[in-house]
Order: structure tokens, then C-alpha cells, then sequence
């Protein structure tokens, strides 16, 4: 499948070696954090309890690959394995000490998680069924691993600005999640020839955008180079200094859609030059086969039931000609023992290694099945235990994150509320059969990771408030402006009430559904006025005191609070390297200072080594030795001119190890200025000092100046907080001002006790706010740190606050 790049043996050496030295408290977490991040060790909301992301290009694993994904899980005692909507395998609940001795027997099998996480080439995304219907252009998965071969062989595919991820479909036609793709892929055929529509920086997330056509239709020799440039063009014109405007999409919203085509373009016009580019399709070594033993029969009302909604003929030539099928295997919530994958393994074994592929609702597809088996694959289903094999096919559908359960950025609880949604529908009286293809999505906050705002309906976690006491609730969205569109927020709901408002709007899509052309046309000329109503129908929160389950989370024992928050593992990046050694400095200096230093010349040591490395990330270095660290500041920052020629004997006399007592005054002077760079450094990591004539400009637009707020439907009701909330006081003139709109949650929050802390007591700070969560969120946030929100007032699609600081 896809290869394992040559460097990973000693990126997994140099990894261990990190955490060895956290344990041993040599170093910070941030400084473990910012490598362990980009290979895959994600922290989970405990404490020390870490997840491991495995890199499954397209959803595609062979049964011995997933056979030792299940015996690592066992090894390190894992509590589940977890399907995800990026279609990949995580490894849950692990202890540190085991995650690098775990990701060796994984490479052993050709898996990686490399890039699973950070500013890296992520996971690439494809229609799990392509390879096995008649209408793709063709089978994708050959090309999808070729790629993700060549892309994570490339050092700097792991020091992105942001995270870049790919999705590939298997036609025009049928594309759905190539629209929203950094990096989107539509095959096509024209005059014989393989190629692609390619389409960049689309996203889901805050202040999403679908992407961009860049190639009606790309020869397929391109791809690597298209896919190439789109990464030179990430890294020269990408935001490396806001994490929330570092995606893709906001090079476009900076620079126009007419200039970040021309410089994309450019980029891939200069890689046009390099013939060793070309881009090939090796075959992969799959096969399929019958087994061994004797189909299974069964007539029974539950095994065709089953058949009806679950499996689906294979109508590629190869697939009629020897009677094929594919199934899904439904896994609640994509969770399950090790055991249980192992048992899957070991028995698809028995079919060849091309049957298993995991797909973006967190199920696992089989494929590649003989007819007369189904019966085989349906009774191995139900011996497994997997209760779900026998529901709906809709309720099975249903996706979401995880939520507050694992998540540092948790607000709710999505797993529990698509519980009790489930169990409301399966007790009802509706046709669920009848809607096979729904798709509703839920995130437990606005992030986004399970594509709420890519749904028929979508639910996205917020606060809800009344009084002092928050709730768990929703916004609410729907594709108002239809297929492979954004969809828009039309209000929100009590957490607490979602169940009734699922059951009554599905009853209404299924009555309804013979009366439009599609479910788009429903929701456009029918559905969103039926979604008001019952928004207006389910609004009502009691005070606690009255209605004390409204305040529970679905499956929380526990009253809601807003201390739901942690630290975004998503966030890790280059740049916290920059602040812990910028505390370095700091420290040390201060240690000097007050006369605490017992050993001068090695605190002096440290700083410059912290002075030398402070910067290097901003050149795209990651530095594995003292002399990649010497070297990278006298090549980047000494020869450039960036930093004038007579600090160099600083760097000098610390590789050789020589005293530095006598160099105090310039080592603090060095310092400062690189304070200074930093502090000036701009979106493109350029500094001042460097001409900035050849930049290209940004275009002339309303987009310049504030970044495009997302589309509300009129529908969207006014947050709870703004009825209480006092009016402006007359004549009063804030003593700063910040605009934080188009910064997520928790962030704004963080940004706003930055800018309040050099303030002075009774100074008045005015901060811009998004409508939607962070109005909700961020003045509870501020009173709660003892300062006074004077006053919070809605401006158009946006909210300005005033607060005085304690």
C-alpha cells in the first residue's frame, strides 16, 4: 500500500528520545508536544493518556495490517480502537511509555501515523466505493496511495502552516467531499485519457468555503506536481502567525480569488521544469479470492432484511462477471475491543486482503464477496455481537466526533445525544427505511471535525444559558443552499430536546419526501420552515430549579459546566518551540539577574543555544543536533543579514563549548532583538529587515481588512445572553480595541485575557466577536475571571463587547 518513508526509524528514535527526557523532566511538555503532535501521539482529555492516529490512505487496510493493530491495542492494554470520519484507526488510552515500542510493530506491517496529526499532509479522503460500481471514471485507491507515498517522503510536509488534507472521488457526478478538500480530486476521462477536476483550500470549518477550481481537467502525469505546488504555495503565502486564519482558504480570502490562482499556478508552472515530477500508478498487491470452506443458507426475513439494506451488488465488469458484493459493518460510534477487530481480521482473511476498507460514518466496509457468501458475512456479523447489523441503515449512519468524552476541546456530549436520538427513533412508528441515504452529523463543539456544516442535518455544540446556569445545546444546520454547498446555521436547541426535534422533523422529511425533486429541494422550499417552527417549538430551557435534566448532558451525571475546555492538541505547531524558548531566555536571564544562577556559564549556554533555535522553525529547520541549530542561525539569520555579523561569536564560542561571562551584555542584547524580530514578524514570516518588495500584494478588497464572516440564515435566533445583556454606556471611548472575529473558541477567550493583562485596573476594553458560541461563551468566561462586561451589542452578523477590567 502506501510506503513507509526511509526517515521514519529515526524519527521514531528521536521521538523516544524526547520522551525519555520529558519523563526524566528535562525538558517541557510543549517542547514534546510540538514533534509527538505531527507523528501521530495525540494527548486525550486525561491526563498522560495518549491516542495513536494510524494512517490508512483512503480507509483502505489489509486484514494483517488490521490483525496488528488489534495485538498492539492489546499489547499496550488500550480500552477501545476507534474508526474515524477521516477514515483512519485510533489507538486509544495508551500510556507514553509504550506509544514509540507500539508504532515499531506497526511500521513492521506498512502502517504509520506520521502526519497524524499537526500542520501535515493528513489522512487522504475517497469514496469508499470506488473500485466497485460501474459509473466511476476509475478505481481511485491505487492513486490515492501512490500519492500519500510520494507526499509524506517530503520533509516539509510535516511543517505545514496548517494541517493539509486531500479527498479524492471517483467521478464528477457522484463527488461530494472533493468539494471541501484542501486539496480535491474529481476523476475524469477525456479522449481516453486519466486526469482530474482539481478544486483547492475548500473547508468545513469556521468561515468555511467550498474550494476553488484550479484545473478543469489535470492529465494525471500532473498530480504529484499539482499536488507539490499546492504545498510550496501553503508554505510561502500561508498564515504561520494566527492559527485560526491559517488555513488554506484564507490565502484566498486575503489575496482574491483571481491573484491565489495566479500565484498557485505559477508555482506549478515552475515545477512544469522538473521531469522527475511525472506522476505514475503502480498496481497494488491485492487480490481476492473464495475461501475455503461452504457458503452458508439463509432465507430468513432478517437475512434479506439485512441484505436489502446493507449489501449492494458490485457493478464493475469484474464484479458481475463473478457475482460480487460489498456490505457495511455498522460500529457503534466506530468503537469496539481489540478483540473484536482482531475477530474481523482473522476471519475476512479468508476472502484475500482487498475486502476491508473504513469509511467516513466510522463503519467497515467488506468488498469483494462472492454472492453465494452473504449469508456467511451476515451470521459472522451477528456472532460478533454488533447489535447495530439488524437497525436502519439511517440511524447508522449518524456520525460525530467525540466530543468532551476524549476531546481537550469539548463542550458536549454528541456520542450520548445520537444515543438517545437513536433510541427515540427506533421506538417510533417511522418508516426509517425509507430515508436509507440521510445523513445527519454532530460536533461537540464548533470545530467542525464531523463535517456538521457537510450534512443534511447537522448539529454543531455550543453553551446555551438561562440565568447563571448554562446548558448544553446546538446550532442547528441545514443545506439551504443545496447539494455540495455549505450549509448555514438556522438556530439553535436545548441538548436536552433534541430527540423530539430529530423524530418530528424526519416524520415531516418522510411524508414530504415524493413531493420534491431531492431533499434539497425539500429543504429550500419546505424543510427550513418546518425546522423553524420546531426550533420555536423546542427553545424553552426552566430554570434549574424546574427543569434540572435541561442542565445534563446526554450520559453525564454531572451538572453542565463551561470549565469544558482544554488545550487544542490540533494547535501543536511550530511555533511553540518559539515561546519555550523565548521563556528559556526569559528564565535563565531572570536567574542571572536576582544572583540564583549557580552556574553562570551554563545558564549563559542555554540561553544562546534558546537564542540560536528560538527562530529556526520560521525557516522551515527542525533541528535534530546542536550543530543543526548552530548551523541553521549563521546560514538563516548571520548570512542573511537578518541578524547583524557580530553575534556570530556567540554562536561560535557555544559550539565550542568556550566561556561566555564575558559576553553577557551581547548575549541580553541578542535577545532582545530577537524579541523584536519576532514581535514584527509578519503573516509570511517575513521580518522587517528583509525587503519585502518582491511579496506579492494583497488584493484590494473588502476581504483585506477582516476576514469573511460565515453565512446565518435570517432564521438563526439572537444568543440567550443578549435579552440580559446591558445597553452601550453613552460617551464612553474603550482604552483598547481587538477584533476577534474569526477566532474560535477557546481561543478568543485566551486573546482576550492577553489583551487585558498589561491593562491598567478600571480600563475599558472593546473586543469583536462572532455571533453564535463565542458571544455565548466569552462574557460568561470574563466574568467568571472577576472583570465586568459593561455592555454587549449586536453589530450586523457580529457582536461588540466593552469590559472593565478588575
Amino acid at each position: 500500500m502506501y510506503r513507509i518513508p526511509s526517515t521514519l526509524n529515526s524519527d521514531l528514535d528521536y521521538t523516544e528520545s524526547l520522551i525519555k527526557k520529558y519523563q526524566a523532566g528535562e525538558i517541557k511538555a510543549g517542547e514534546l508536544k510540538s514533534n509527538r503532535v505531527p507523528m501521530g501521539i495525540y494527548e486525550q482529555r486525561k491526563n498522560e493518556h495518549y491516542m495513536l492516529r494510524v494512517r490508512c490512505a483512503g480507509g483502505l487496510i489489509t486484514p494483517k495490517q488490521l490483525a496488528e493493530v488489534a495485538y498492539v491495542g492489546r499489547q499496550v492494554s488500550t480500552s477501545h480502537l476507534h474508526i474515524t470520519t477521516r477514515q483512519e484507526i485510533q489507538i486509544h488510552n495508551v500510556d507514553l511509555r509504550d506509544a514509540v515500542p507500539a508504532l515499531r510493530k506497526l511500521e513492521k506491517v506498512g502502517l504509520s501515523t506520521a502526519g497524524g496529526g499537526g500542520n501535515t499532509v493528513r489522512n487522504m479522503m475517497v469514496n469508499d466505493r470506488s473500485g466497485l460500481v460501474a459509473e466511476e471514471a476509475f478505481d481511485v485507491y491505487p492513486v490515492v496511495e501512490e500519492l500519500t507515498s510520494r507526499l509524506i517522503a517530503e520533509r516539509d510536509s510535516f511543517t505545514m502552516p496548517r494541517k493539509y488534507k486531500v479527498a479524492m472521488d471517483y467521478n464528477e457526478q457522484d463527488a461530494h467531499y472533493s468539494f471541501v478538500a484542501d486539496f480535491g480530486l474529481q476523476a475524469r476521462i477525456i479522449d481516453g485519457q486519466r486526469g482530474y477536476r482539481v478544486l483547492i483550500a475548500g473547508s468545513t470549518a469556521p468561515n468555511p468555503h467550498t474550494g476553488w477550481e484550479v484545473f478543469d481537467f489535470l492529465p494525471e502525469v500532473d498530480l504529484y506536481r499539482a499536488a507539490k505546488a499546492l504545498k510550496n504555495w501553503f508554505n510561502k503565502y500561508g498564515n504561520r502567525r494566527n492559527r485560526h486564519k491559517a488555513r488554506m482558504r484564507y490565502v484566498f480570502y486575503k489575496y482574491g480569488e483571481e491573484e491565489a490562482k495566479r500565484l498557485y499556478l505559477e508555482e506549478f508552472k515552475e515545477l512544469k521544469r522538473d521531469g522527475s515530477l511525472d506522476f505514475f500508478v503502480p498496481t497494488l498487491p491485492l487480490e481476492h479470492h473464495r475461501p475455503d470452506f461452504a457458503p452458508e443458507k439463509d432465507d430468513s426475513e432478517e437475512f434479506l432484511r439485512w441484505k436489502q439494506r446493507y449489501a449492494h451488488a458490485q457493478t464493475t465488469d469484474e464484479g458481475r462477471r463473478e457475482n460480487l458484493w460489498f456490505a457495511y459493518l455498522p460500529i457503534d460510534h466506530g468503537n469496539n475491543r481489540p478483540e473484536f477487530f482482531a475477530e474481523v481480521a482473522d476471519y475476512l482473511g479468508n476472502y484475500g486482503n482487498d475486502v476491508i476498507r473504513f469509511t467516513k460514518r466510522e463503519q467497515i466496509q467488506v468488498r469483494n464477496i462472492p454472492g453465494e457468501y452473504l449469508p456467511n458475512i451476515y451470521h459472522f456479523f451477528k456472532r460478533l455481537g454488533d447489535y447495530q447489523v439488524d437497525y436502519p441503515v439511517v440511524v447508522t449512519n449518524f456520525t460525530s466526533c467525540t466530543g468532551a468524552d476524549t476531546c481537550r476541546l469539548g463542550i458536549c456530549l454528541p456520542k450520548g445525544a445520537i444515543n438517545a436520538i437513536t433510541k427515540k427513533l427506533l421506538a417510533s412508528d417511522l418508516d426509517l427505511d425509507a430515508i436509507p441515504d440521510f445523513e445527519l452529523k454532530m460536533n461537540g463543539c464548533t470545530n467542525i471535525c464531523a463535517n456538521a456544516t457537510w450534512a443534511d442535518l447537522g448539529f454543531s455544540g455550543r453553551i446555551g444559558r438561562v440565568g447563571d446556569d448554562p446548558f448544553p445545546a446546538y446550532t442547528v444546520w441545514l443545506p439551504l443552499k443545496g447539494r455540495n454547498e455549505i450549509d448555514l446555521s438556522v438556530g439553535y436547541i436545548p441538548a436536552r430536546h433534541l430527540p423530539g426535534f430529530v423524530e418530528d422533523y424526519l416524520r415531516d422529511v418522510i411524508a414530504e419526501k415524493d413531493n420534491y425533486a431531492d431533499y434539497y429541494d425539500y429543504v429550500v422550499k419546505h424543510g427550513a420552515e418546518v425546522v423553524k417552527q420546531l426550533l420555536e417549538k423546542y427553545k424553552t430551557v426552566k430554570p434549574y430549579a424546574e427543569e434540572p435534566d435541561a442542565y445534563h448532558d446526554w450520559e453525564d451525571d454531572e451538572k453542565f459546566s463551561l470549565i469544558k475546555y482544554g488545550q487544542a492538541e490540533c494547535s501543536a505547531g511550530l511555533f511553540d518551540i518559539i515561546e519555550l524558548d523565548q521563556d528559556t531566555i526569559a528564565e535563565k536571564r531572570k536567574a542571572i539577574d536576582t544572583g540564583k544562577a549557580k552556574d553562570l556559564e551554563k545558564e549563559l549556554h542555554d540561553i544562546v543555544f534558546a537564542e540560536n533555535r528560538m527562530l529556526l522553525v520560521t525557516r522551515g529547520i527542525d533541528p535534530r543536533t546542536d550543530d543543526d541549530v548552530y548551523n541553521g542561525f549563521l546560514k538563516e539569520f548571520i548570512a542573511t543579514g537578518i541578524v547583524p555579523q557580530k553575534f556570530s561569536v556567540l554562536t561560535d564560542r557555544a559550539r565550542r563549548h568556550e566561556p561566555l561571562a564575558d559576553q553577557q551584555p551581547l548575549i541580553y542584547e541578542l535577545a532582545d532583538l530577537l524579541n523584536e524580530l519576532y514581535k514584527g514578524m509578519d503573516d509570511n514570516l517575513q521580518f522587517k529587515t528583509v525587503s519585502a518588495t518582491a511579496q506579492p500584494q494583497p488584493a484590494v478588497s473588502k476581504q483585506t481588512d477582516a476576514t469573511p464572516e460565515p453565512a446565518v440564515a435570517k432564521a438563526s435566533p439572537a444568543p440567550a445572553t443578549s435579552a440580559a445583556a446591558p445597553s452601550k454606556p453613552d460617551g464612553l471611548t474603550p482604552d483598547v480595541k481587538k477584533d476577534f472575529r474569526g477566532v474560535a473558541c477557546p481561543m478568543n477567550f485566551v486573546k482576550t485575557k492577553i489583551a487585558l493583562s498589561p491593562m491598567k485596573s478600571g480600563q475599558v476594553l472593546e473586543i469583536l466577536l462572532d455571533d453564535g458560541q463565542p458571544i455565548q461563551n466569552v462574557p460568561g468566561s470574563v466574568k467568571n475571571e472577576g472583570h465586568t462586561v459593561l455592555s454587549t451589542e449586536k453589530v450586523d452578523n457580529y457582536w461588540k463587547v466593552l469590559i472593565k477590567k478588575k
